[in-house]
């Protein structure tokens, strides 16, 4: 209470018109930002973006609200100045080094923006491009927390907390260890943003979950699946997993196995497999570099008849539905040829390995 008293009184010393001037240049500093600079600013705005160059965009959006600040900050330092703030007994840091301050955070603040959204930094990386626009946020407060770290380090040795940079070292590394789990998924972010396994509306598919990627933040990735449902990954474990990106594809793989009754003339499977493989040929959207039907199998069950092709549709509606067309029209085929599907039961296959039993019995005797 004593010590109020004695700033108090100190200040009462100090003549109404130097109160009055210092009063009168902040709200005149104040002023010309609102009006004077802003309007200026326009003009300018205007001006650069009637240029090729984006470089001047930039810049000149980035230096606006620090140049407010500066006159701001300029205006309050003056006015101590004026009321010979270096005279009483709370000034603790001398109008120099404070001078030296309003330099640093100015010139923090600029550069802070030019890390925004706005800035040459995002075109450079390409505004047009889903990648790297998608990188730039992970990048953007890297450097953000680099400018903050050096712009608070500088001000605090002109403070002269000389200790307060060695503390800020190994409260650091306390703070880190204790939020561990948090900067493990930012620099998974950041690896999943720079080496680009998929970006937002990829198709993939982890050792966990398959959907399409809705949305990438810095601690997770958001995952669309196939059931509606959002699946959130946190980055740690998305950048160390398997990643298979479907949409990187240029085509997608259709292959399957059927069973038709043994009791099939030679000359109709010969004729189906033909017709099956002339249908694929001339069919839309199969790739023709690899189309492969064949009769490879004998069992106990029929005969077997494998299918592989590739697709050039590469949406999954779509894709459900091409192979719906193509299922019901080589069922159509086989139907032609009179050629029936075997459909193996529980209780057939439990009498055919009862059977397999019993003859495997008889051999033994």
């Amino acid at each position: 209470m004593e010590e109020l008293e004695r700033i108090f009184i100190q200040m009462s010393r100090i003549s109404i018109s130097r109160h009055m001037l210092s009063i009168t240049i902040i709200f005149l500093a104040s002023l010309t930002n609102k009006y004077i600079i802003t309007n200026i600013f326009r003009y300018i705005i205007k001006f650069a973006e009637k240029t090729k160059n984006f470089a001047d965009d930039s810049v000149v959006k980035a230096l606006e609200k620090p140049l407010k600040l500066f006159i701001f900050l300029k205006a309050a330092h003056i006015s101590l100045h004026i009321i010979e703030y270096e005279k009483i007994d709370i000034a603790k840091v001398s109008l120099d080094r404070l001078g030296k301050m309003i330099i640093v955070i100015v010139v923090c603040c600029f550069l802070y923006n030019l890390t925004l959204e706005n800035s040459l930094l995002y075109k450079n990386m390409g505004k047009n491009n889903a990648n790297n626009t998608m990188a730039f946020p992970f990048l953007s407060i890297v450097i953000r927390l680099i400018i903050i770290i050096v712009g608070v380090s500088c001000i605090a040795k002109e403070f002269g907390f000389s200790g307060f940079i060695t503390g800020l070292g190994i409260s650091g590394v306390a703070f880190a260890l204790m939020a561990q789990d948090t900067f493990s998924n930012l620099f998974g972010g950041v690896i999943i943003a720079l080496d680009r396994p998929f970006a937002i509306g990829d198709w993939i598919k982890t050792e966990e979950v398959e959907g399409i990627v809705e949305e990438i933040t810095f601690r997770s990735t958001k995952i669309r699946t196939f059931s509606k449902a959002i699946a959130t990954v946190p980055n740690s474990k998305l950048a160390n997993d398997n990643i298979f990106n479907f949409s990187q594809r240029k085509v997608m793989k259709i292959s399957y196995k059927f069973i038709i009754r043994p009791n099939i003339e030679v000359e109709k499977i010969e004729k189906a497999v033909n017709a099956v493989e002339e249908y694929l040929n001339l069919k839309e959207k199969i790739d023709k570099e690899m189309i492969i039907v064949s009769f490879n199998e004998f069992s106990i069950y029929g005969y077997g008849i494998f299918i592989f092709f590739y697709t050039t549709e590469m949406n999954y509606y779509k894709y459900e539905k091409l192979k719906q067309e193509i299922n019901l029209d080589i069922l159509k085929i086989l139907k032609d040829l009179e050629i029936e599907l075997m459909f193996i039961n529980f209780n057939i296959e439990n009498e055919i390995k009862e059977l397999n039993n019993s003859e495997s019995i008889e051999k033994s005797k």
